[in-house]
């Protein structure tokens, strides 16, 4: 079976420390286990001892003016421990300085005053619980990113039977760069952090096709370019398993759609395509025209800068060109500090994305 969460409540005073656990068994017992710790430095003692044992700490509610150690600073403890625990400061008095040095030092998911109204604090349990349910399932996929991007590259290497050093800087570079685009749309961390995450596995379709296309897109015939332009199925297909987010099947399956309608395999248009595929587009191609290829040599940073502008309203989505006008000087930073020659996987020589001017 399975340990339920815990919340762990730390107050110097046992009547409200009672009250405030009694409250939580009778609304959250079947959902969470509930500790309790008279002092600050008694629930570092088993907050300690709780990671230690492998349990997931969800919650620390807190007091703040206690004698000894302060609740703010055992929150701030605590959040070195275990940055994925939501922390909540009770007090009650004003304390301004408190407050701050919890936000700043302890990553304060709530502040509360004493004595708290039990709905507030119910919503802000439930609240918690799913971001972190959340962020556990981002972790998991990460993990699974991970691996399938590493099953992707070697893939890849297989099939074409030498290395591509570019491979996955290409990836790390497109991740960036979405997720830059992404947070100055104005979307919110979680979705910045799942956009830099799937954003990785935009080609894993060419695993799909990679053992039939063996030779260079210079040799491509008319029906080589179809097939190549299946990845986005394959890739698709491979994203739709269940507990994989919709995002990363979106991403890989709309990539290569265009602003204007032209793009490939559903012809999309403007708003229709996903706006992650949209970011996700405009980052593949910027970071395709900087990289060498085996049939053509890259673009200077500043060319393929120019060259992205003159796409707006046909290839990309306008809004989002505007965004990327604005942040030339992060994608330049991107751009400089990820190169070929840093530590990276072996990879692929197979990753060939044709510029978005093209046919392919």
């Amino acid at each position: 079976m399975v340990a339920k969460p815990v919340i762990l409540c730390v107050d110097d005073e046992k009547i409200i420390l009672e009250s405030l656990k009694a409250e939580l068994r009778r609304e959250f017992a079947a959902d969470f286990d509930v500790e309790t710790a008279s002092s600050g430095e008694a629930a570092l003692t088993l907050a300690k001892e709780l990671l230690y044992d492998g349990t997931n700490l969800m919650m620390v509610i807190s007091d703040q003016n206690m004698p000894g150690m302060k609740g703010s600073d055992l929150l701030a403890q605590i959040k070195s421990l275990s940055p994925d625990t939501h922390t909540v400061l009770l007090t009650g008095y004003t304390d301004l300085d408190a407050v701050r040095d919890a936000v700043n030092l302890a990553g304060l998911f709530r502040y509360l005053s004493k004595p708290w109204k039990f709905d507030e604090l119910g919503f802000t349990i439930r609240q918690a619980s799913r971001d972190h349910a959340h962020q556990h399932r981002i972790r998991e996929q990460k993990t699974r990113i991970r691996s399938l991007t590493d099953s992707m590259i070697y893939a890849l290497e297989a099939a074409n039977q030498q290395s591509d050093e570019d491979t996955y800087s290409h990836i790390h570079r497109v991740s960036l760069y979405s997720a830059a685009l992404a947070k100055a749309h104005g979307q919110e961390d979680l979705w910045v952090e799942r956009i830099a995450l799937y954003s990785q596995l935009h080609d894993i379709g060419k695993v799909g096709v990679a053992c039939q296309l063996l030779h260079g897109p210079e040799y491509f015939t008319d029906r080589e370019i179809e097939l190549q332009k299946q990845h986005v199925y394959y890739g698709h297909l491979i994203l739709s398993a269940d507990g994989i987010d919709e995002m990363a099947a979106n991403i890989a399956r709309y990539h290569h759609e265009r602003w204007d309608g032209t793009g490939y395999l559903q012809a999309l248009k403007g708003e229709a395509i996903p706006l992650e595929a949209r970011i996700v587009a405009l980052a593949d191609v910027f970071d395709a025209l900087t990289t060498p290829r085996s049939y053509r040599k890259p673009l200077s940073f500043s060319a393929a800068f120019d060259e992205l502008l003159t796409l707006s309203g046909t290839a990309f989505d306008p809004k989002l060109v505007e965004i990327f006008r604005s942040l030339r000087r992060e994608f330049e930073s991107i751009h400089g500090s990820v190169r070929t020659d840093a530590p990276q996987l072996a990879g692929s020589s197979f990753n060939r994305d044709q510029p978005a001017t093209s046919k392919g």
